[in-house]
């Protein structure tokens, strides 16, 4: 009886772990299905775009436990074929990889090895995606043009239901059951040149029925949102003169927007930090750039900056570098930082939890803009 009752219980404590799939971040084993290589348990995979009008786009793999060689292009050497042009953002989700390729028009769905597995070709007529969440089994892709298209995360098909509304949108996140959507920008166009309009708005979106709940003013040219301890944190591009880069942070109950500090990147930090770089561009007469980044911290939870760099030793040239990617590995606590000049593979700066600089390496192509850990 006593290993009747022994057997019984280990039983239930094994359909428990499976009713509640969260016993562990992701699967024990990786999804890596038709892999021609082999990949260790921990990885990082780094987007980048490429030039703008060509088929360039790649993923790069890395392998942070030096236990497998750097690929410049994973996706190119699992797929037989080049991932696209303007490759512009992409996520984990459920044992799998969705990457927005913006100039080709299409959402790709990967397994963890960079296998493709199905895509999602947005139909002739529509506006380029562009930024991509994953909430409650479903995808939402924002596209210029004005829509966010609702896919299901399964078959890759697009549901009945879409978001109308707005112009070039770009920036998207979850918070609290609804959505959040940048509607950055506008052109007008008089025959011989087109004038951009930089917007003040986020929309709030129903997921269920993609309905508009409200819409929230913002700092002009808003991009990129993200949700940290149950608000939405913001950076809106401004418009390149005057109005600078503007973090903002909304409230979802009482929907207060509150600009915080000027600031063009931000990531999700340990200890509910969120880490920044601000990056200021002057021009002398002969139009050649100066850049000028600085390093600092916003503290979530009791609304503290502080303008102490994050990073300890990063080097010289890190502070006048156009900076394109800022990342953190969740599990580590690492930061990692990403250059580019727009013509030669960017490179890539990887710093332990506490600054200081680890080493450099190439972020295998030009513009790289995002990155995924996976263990």
């Amino acid at each position: 009886m006593k290993l009747r009752n022994l057997l019984i219980g280990t039983f239930a404590t094994i359909a428990l772990c499976v009713t509640f799939t969260s016993c562990t971040k992701n699967d024990d084993t990786p999804n890596d299905s038709n892999s021609k290589i082999e990949l260790p348990s921990k990885r990082a995979y780094i987007l980048y775009e490429g030039p703008s009008g060509y088929n360039k786009s790649g993923i790069a793999f890395y392998a942070p436990n030096k236990d497998a060689d750097f690929q410049n292009d994973i996706f190119e050497l699992q797929n037989n074929k080049k991932l696209g042009a303007l490759a512009n953002s992409f996520i984990e989700y459920k044992n799998h990889i969705y990457v927005v390729v913006s100039e080709s028009k299409y959402i790709s769905k990967l397994n963890e090895a960079c296998v493709e597995v199905a895509t999602y070709k947005i139909p002739e007529g529509e506006g380029d995606p562009r930024n991509i969440i994953a909430y409650d089994g479903y995808l939402y892709v924002t596209q210029y043009g004005g829509k966010v298209t609702k896919i299901d995360a399964n078959t890759m098909q697009p549901t009945e239901e879409y978001f109308s509304g707005g112009n070039n949108l770009e920036g998207i996140t979850e918070c609290n059951g609804n959505l959040y959507v940048a509607n950055a920008y506008k052109i007008e166009s008089n025959g011989e040149y087109n004038n951009y309009i930089y917007l003040t708005e986020i929309f709030e979106i129903n997921p269920k029925d993609m309905t508009l709940k409200s819409t929230l003013n913002v700092v002009e040219n808003p991009e990129r949102l993200m949700e940290m301890n149950d608000k939405v944190y913001l950076i809106s591009r401004g418009d390149y003169g005057s109005v600078k880069n503007t973090l903002q942070v909304i409230a979802p109950e009482t929907k207060e927007v509150k600009n915080l500090v000027e600031a063009s990147k931000m990531a999700k930090g340990i200890n509910n930090q969120l880490l920044l770089i601000n990056s200021n561009t002057t021009y002398d007469a002969n139009w050649n750039a100066t850049i000028s980044n600085t390093f600092f911290t916003y503290n979530t939870k009791t609304g503290e900056i502080k303008n102490e760099s994050f990073l300890k030793n990063a080097p010289e040239e890190l502070y006048k570098s156009n900076i394109y990617l800022l990342a953190v590995d969740d599990e580590t606590g690492e930061i990692y930082v990403g250059t580019s000049d727009y013509v030669n593979t960017g490179t890539i700066y990887r710093f332990s939890e506490d600054g200081t600089l680890k080493e450099t390496f190439d972020a295998g192509g030009v513009n790289p803009n995002n990155m995924l850990f996976i263990d």
